[in-house]
């Protein structure tokens, strides 16, 4: 009875981590269907802000789409070089990031390539936890285990999220720095605006809608999963019961 206990606890944990692994893995892809999926989202956004007005000099709402998509496309790895990126400001066409900026974005395309390296890993887990659970516990089993693993996963990540979210409604600017401090190990993301545009366009109103809009994309898949573990639940409890009778 003793080993059954243990086997049945080693697979509770491996469903748990089968549910944090595709929260992980829902995270990432929302995250990089905002910047790169939904149509005009950028531009949209812009519009909303009037963030062209909020550069050093005059700059139209294509010139800065067009450096920003330039910036995305480097960040995925679809462009080698941010040096022949150029806006027309106050008349004049230049290279618009200065060194600073496009030593940051560096490490900005370092940690997005990160990131798609795990979910790489995330699926690659998730797939090899899957079938150690079916091989011991069968189609039916494993469809409930995995279930009640993810609800638990989901509930973790949902009260651990809200905490974020009370932090950055109390003060976004304070997440937004402490983010930047554990995921980067210089000051290169310390810009001034002044002196460096890309903190002009990329406006903190920007960045917050982006977060709402990730969170948003996120919750809504991860709602859809619960309901569907919910039912598989459901219809196990249906089946026991109806089997006892």
């Amino acid at each position: 009875m003793k080993s059954i206990y243990r086997s049945t606890t080693t697979h509770k944990a491996a469903a748990f981590i089968c549910g944090l692994c595709l929260l992980l893995i829902l995270l990432i892809t929302s995250l990089q269907a905002v910047c790169y999926w939904i149509p005009d989202w950028w531009r949209n956004e812009y519009a909303k802000y009037d963030t062209p007005s909020n550069v050093r000099g005059e700059m139209s709402l294509d010139d800065a789409v067009h450096v920003t998509e330039d910036m995305l496309e480097y960040c995925i790895g679809r462009l080698d070089t941010l040096d022949d990126t150029e806006a027309t400001i106050d008349g004049v066409t230049a290279p618009f990031f200065t060194d600073r900026e496009k030593a940051h974005l560096a490490d900005c395309r370092e940690l997005f390539h990160k990131g798609i390296q795990a979910r790489v890993i995330a699926c690659l887990m998730l797939a090899a936890f899957v079938i150690f659970i079916y091989v011991h516990n069968g189609k039916q089993k494993t469809s409930v285990l995995l279930a009640k693993g993810y609800l638990r996963s989901l509930g973790f990540i949902v009260v651990l999220a809200a905490v974020i979210a009370v932090l950055c409604v109390i003060d976004f600017t304070q997440v937004f720095t402490v983010f930047h401090h554990i995921f980067f190990d210089n000051d290169l993301w310390i810009l001034y605006p002044d002196k460096d545009n890309l903190i002009n366009i990329m406006q903190e109103d920007v960045f917050s809608d982006a977060a709402m809009w990730i969170a948003g994309i996120w919750l809504a898949a991860s709602a859809l999963i619960a309901a569907v573990s919910v039912i598989v639940i459901r219809k196990d409890r249906y089946s026991v019961k109806s089997a006892v009778e």
